[in-house]
């Protein structure tokens, strides 16, 4: 990653130096972003450091990708160049319809990511997974071609779910990084439900909504713990803010892979991936995938290539093998339980 380093000079009684470092991020999204000024935020946790984060955004309110990729202010400040990161954010309920995910979501962040390489050759995209919303709920938008509707969520978690998935899929199809945001937000409140992370629209982020999502994105630019990092004792407490660098710091480190990013970590074995449910087995040496269905759940199965095409598609209800043959490169294995929107999204290398 490119980033810019600049030579600072004191001069006292004696001539002390130090370097400074600073990356530049171009931040694309609508008031999810704006709120409580997330990137300043972002800005102020390297209070007392020798880090400096630039920040540009373009975030009117409710816009979404598709707009950006139209939007000559969006499209000129891509242009500017010299951007260290493209953060991407999309309309909040969007990544939970399915019609409007593929439809939209998706050949959005495909231009704008195509845009971003032209003019910015050693960017990196970010995709800012957001959350669901409080309660869940059936979600549902016209943008001018007729009504579209989720699935009817039956709370936070079942919404975000969908959510995650919706933003790893993009990430995986453009090999960009997700910034776990949303993620973040379920894990803080399966650790404390007396957290109030969303504003009485039930919606929007509170202030400590914002600060875990600034301390995630601390994380994702830095690739370092948001832990120890500045807060400001007029908007959260030290114990709120140490829980939230905390929360941070274990959902971006505890799944990297997820977030399609590389860290040099050793020790990590990355032949499998799991959650409670499913586990996908990559065998290099097999033409065929693995899933280990340890609960055997009735679920749909697709293997799908990086340019999106479906490889495999199968209906499981406990072991399976998919057969994918021998070709090198990326692939999503995406696996749905059936009569359930939850989701359950892995990114293979072959």
């Amino acid at each position: 990653m490119k980033k810019t380093f600049i030579l600072i000079l004191f001069f006292v009684s004696f001539g002390v130096s130090y370097a400074q470092e600073e990356i530049r991020v171009l931040w694309l999204g609508n008031s999810y972003t704006a709120y409580n000024s997330l990137p300043t935020i972002v800005n102020e946790l390297s209070t007392g450091t020798d880090k400096t984060v630039k920040s540009k955004s373009i975030c009117p309110g409710g816009y979404t990708l598709f707009q950006h990729a139209e939007n000559s202010t969006s499209l000129d400040a891509i242009r500017e160049g010299c951007w260290d990161y493209v953060v991407l954010q999309e309309q909040s309920q969007l990544p939970s319809i399915d019609y409007y995910r593929h439809n939209t979501m998706r050949p959005a962040y495909q231009a704008l990511c195509d845009s971003i390489m032209m003019y910015n050759s050693d960017a990196i995209v970010v995709g800012y997974m957001t959350w669901g919303r409080r309660y869940g709920g059936k979600q549902c938008v016209d943008f001018g071609d007729g009504l579209h509707c989720s699935a009817d969520f039956v709370d936070f978690n079942h919404m975000q779910d969908t959510m995650s998935a919706a933003y790893c899929e993009n990430a995986y199809a453009t090999d960009s990084y997700v910034s776990p945001v949303g993620d973040a937000w379920k894990e803080a409140l399966s650790r404390d439900n007396r957290l109030v992370l969303h504003s009485t629209d039930d919606s929007h982020p509170t202030y400590e909504g914002s600060y875990l999502a600034a301390c995630v994105f601390h994380a994702v630019f830095w690739q370092e713990s948001p832990v120890g990092t500045y807060f400001n004792t007029s908007s959260i407490s030290p114990k709120r803010a140490e829980f939230l660098q905390n929360v941070a710091h274990d959902v971006f480190f505890n799944d990297l892979e997820k977030w399609n990013i590389e860290i040099d970590i050793t020790g990590i074995d990355r032949s499998c991936e799991d959650n409670d449910d499913f586990k996908v087995i990559n065998s290099p040496n097999s033409d065929n995938i693995l899933i280990k269905n340890k609960n055997g759940k009735s679920a749909n199965v697709k293997i799908i290539n990086i340019n999106g095409a479906i490889i495999a598609d199968k209906d499981i209800h406990g072991d399976a093998t998919l057969h994918i043959g021998n070709s090198q490169g990326i692939y999503i294995v995406h696996i749905t339980e059936q009569g359930s929107q939850a989701r359950f999204v892995q990114k293979i290398v072959r």
